[in-house]
């Protein structure tokens, strides 16, 4: 039997520290959670975990930028807004048995769908990277909507503008 759940990672933190360091990024982001109950500038950690007969088996984790005024650029003349990171989780266990498959499809349908409907100025995307980008777009996100690697003011043009707005 298994069962989705979602939670703001704030709430959960705890729980998933208890897993141990399966994936350090992660595991540093649920530590200051528990250390200081809340990200910075106004960043949100939204997750949808799956568990299957009670046992966590999966997880999904945006970092949620809608709310902070840094994650917008002006280019060329277009607004760009960087909506947030999506990250992937499964416990070694588990793996090769298509559980962060079913979590990418809850968590684009019932996270990151919604949040880019309610972001309709200018271009705005999601960042994923390395094995989170081809569960995002199996979830079927479009591809103005997902860069899917990570940028810097250097790179902005070739690595986002040129990519979700090539016209």
């Amino acid at each position: 039997m298994q069962r989705f759940e979602y939670c703001n990672a704030n709430t959960c933190a705890k729980e998933l520290l208890a897993l141990g360091p399966i994936n350090m990024k992660m595991w540093c982001l649920f530590q200051w959670l528990t250390e200081h109950e809340q990200l910075q500038h106004g960043t949100q950690a939204e997750m949808i975990k799956l568990y299957v007969y009670d046992e966590l088996v999966a997880f999904s984790l945006l970092e949620n930028y809608a709310a902070r005024t840094d994650k917008t650029k002006r280019y060329a003349g277009h607004l760009y807004q960087d909506l947030g990171v999506v990250h992937f989780v499964t416990m070694p266990d588990h793996r090769q048995k298509g559980y962060a498959s079913l979590v990418a499809d809850v968590m684009y349908k019932d996270v990151i769908q919604p949040l880019l409907s309610r972001h309709r100025n200018g271009h705005v995307y999601v960042t994923a990277t390395a094995r989170a980008v081809p569960l995002m777009q199996r979830a079927g996100i479009a591809a103005t909507n997902l860069v899917t690697e990570f940028y810097s003011d250097l790179s902005f043009k070739e690595k986002v503008a040129e990519i979700i707005n090539p016209s």
